[in-house]
């Protein structure tokens, strides 16, 4: 893409387990339009999904499908980005999905489907403004994962892989991942675990409640918030020893739940950095910064993925979100 160059409208779909988010674009980059839907689950019901929230989307911004570019969608996990196959979506219960080509056909225009949290990167280095910059998205929600951006390029590894730092075992003695290893940083930091060991330790205790108990001195709050912001910072760590990222946006529902493990993750981190002059020159936590849970990141991604199609995409102007001609639905 070309910086610009005029563009017809695109529309950006999130899927995810629980909803479903589609956003449209004009041709300046603005958000005319953002809808809501529950995902229902299984491939008939993703898709089902995806067709009722986009043509809601394309209602409500006044577009056509004839007047429509392209439809970008973001969906967990693993995904050929030059086919639109879905492969093991196991949340959504998917085993194999031919997504993109069943949307083309329903909506008549190219559909191309990308890994959600590779698409979500997108969207936040633009929300950020670095679409040029290299940058890695950390995601931190039931499971972990990140995608990272060098010059605004997507690294994707064979069979768009990369990106699966969840399951770098860090700790022998933290337990079971769902992977089968041991001590995953999934295992530290992985919403899925963090809720299991919560639950199990019948003290009441929620994510949302954790910081606030541990300032108020319980013990197990505590050592269960270190263990947590352990396992982000260690990812943070190893994203920019492995990629050199200049910039690290943590987003999932682990962190925008329970915002106050930034600030940990940071100070863990720059007791490292007193520990280590090599780390020290890094300034690893000055490169993070904690994207918004209300900003359709994942949406505004999927619609970059949407414009860029199979390509690289290369930065064309930053989104701009248009208030008054949104509308959500729950």
């Amino acid at each position: 893409m070309s910086r610009g160059d005029a563009q017809p409208p695109t529309l950006g779909i999130d899927v995810g387990g629980t909803k479903t988010q589609g956003i449209v674009l004009d041709g300046d980059a603005r958000v005319i339009a953002d809808r809501r839907g529950r995902t229902e689950t299984g491939p008939s019901g993703v898709i089902a999904t995806a067709l009722a929230v986009a043509r809601d989307c394309l209602r409500l911004a006044g577009v056509g499908t004839a007047e429509l570019g392209s439809v970008g969608v973001g969906i967990p996990g693993r995904v050929d980005h030059r086919t639109g196959v879905v492969c093991t979506a196991v949340n959504l219960g998917i085993g194999r999905l031919e997504l993109g080509s069943v949307l083309s056909a329903e909506l008549g225009v190219p559909v191309y489907v990308d890994n959600d949290v590779k698409a979500t990167a997108l969207g936040a280095a633009d929300y950020l403004r670095a679409g040029e910059a290299d940058l890695t998205y950390l995601n931190l929600g039931t499971g972990v994962a990140s995608a990272t951006l060098i010059g605004g390029r997507l690294v994707r590894g064979t069979d768009n892989l990369a990106g699966e730092i969840g399951h770098v075992p860090v700790d022998p003695t933290a337990g079971r991942c769902a992977c089968g290893q041991q001590g995953c940083i999934e295992v530290l930091a992985g919403g899925g675990q963090i809720a299991n060991r919560l639950a199990a330790g019948d003290s009441g205790l929620t994510l949302s409640t954790l910081l606030a108990a541990a300032e108020a001195g319980d013990q197990a709050a505590t050592d269960e918030a270190l263990r947590i912001a352990t396992g982000i910072a260690t990812a943070v760590q190893l994203v920019v020893l492995a990629h050199g990222s200049t910039r690290v946006a943590l987003g999932g529902g682990v962190v925008q739940t329970a915002p106050g493990l930034v600030d940990l993750t940071r100070r863990l981190l720059d007791e490292r950095a007193r520990q280590s002059e090599f780390l020290a020159s890094l300034d690893l936590a000055g490169r993070i910064s904690l994207v918004p849970a209300e900003h359709p990141l994942a949406a505004i991604g999927a619609a970059l993925v949407g414009r860029a199609g199979v390509a690289d995409l290369r930065w064309e102007r930053p989104v701009r979100m248009e208030p008054a001609s949104r509308e959500r639905q729950s």
